[in-house]
């Protein structure tokens, strides 16, 4: 770290006049780009402890950091500062009625597509979660593997989903479940009979 890096930092973490700011919004940044800690201390010149503190919000930025976090995230100071929904409108809470997970929809118009996503969430850019209801038809897979930052879990909901981890098969059945980091290699198949559908969570969104 340069010498007016590290002067920087010890100037924010000491002066009063705090920036209002959202740490969440700084770290959905981050993983949008890819970055981890340590990475996007490196771009903008200062500690990994830092950027950590930034993203609870236990630490204010000055305006200097605030345009070098835009800059290494590629997008803008107002995005770091202001949030799309107030989470004391009631706009925060959203309800799905009891059958929204338990209906199994129609297979799509095009009868030769045998994997699709029923988006939940996010609604917008700034949610951190990505949520789809995934239908896969007997004998349709996943066939290359997938690698991306973050992390995911699948609950299934009918049939048995076979999830493939680097080389490693997990058979999933109805009411069962699975984590692991996107950072390993994964895809997805059905080798069974029954449709598979399965509630698909992972963060941050990736699609």
């Amino acid at each position: 770290m340069t010498q007016a890096a590290m002067a920087e930092t010890k100037k924010t973490a000491k002066t009063d006049k705090r920036i209002s700011h959202h740490g969440r919004r700084i770290r959905h940044a981050r993983l949008m780009k890819g970055y981890t800690l340590r990475q996007l201390a490196e771009v903008v010149e200062c500690s990994e402890s830092m950027i950590s503190k930034l993203e609870n919000s236990r630490l204010s930025p000055s305006l200097a950091m605030l345009h070098r976090l835009a800059d290494a995230l590629d997008t803008t100071v107002p995005d770091l500062l202001i949030l799309d929904r107030d989470p004391e409108d009631g706009t925060a809470v959203t309800l799905f009625p009891a059958d929204r997970f338990l209906k199994m929809p129609a297979q799509p118009d095009d009868d030769t597509r045998m994997v699709w996503f029923d988006r939940v969430l996010p609604f917008d850019k700034t949610g951190l979660l990505q949520v789809n209801l995934l239908h896969l038809s007997p004998g349709a897979e996943q066939p290359r593997f997938l690698q991306h930052e973050g992390e995911e879990f699948i609950f299934v909901l009918d049939g048995t989903l076979d999830v493939i981890v680097q080389d490693q098969t997990h058979p999933v059945t109805a009411g069962g479940g699975i984590h692991f980091s996107s950072m390993l290699d994964h895809r997805y198949a059905n080798t069974g009979t029954e449709m598979v559908r399965a509630l698909w969570v992972n963060t941050p969104p990736t699609m």
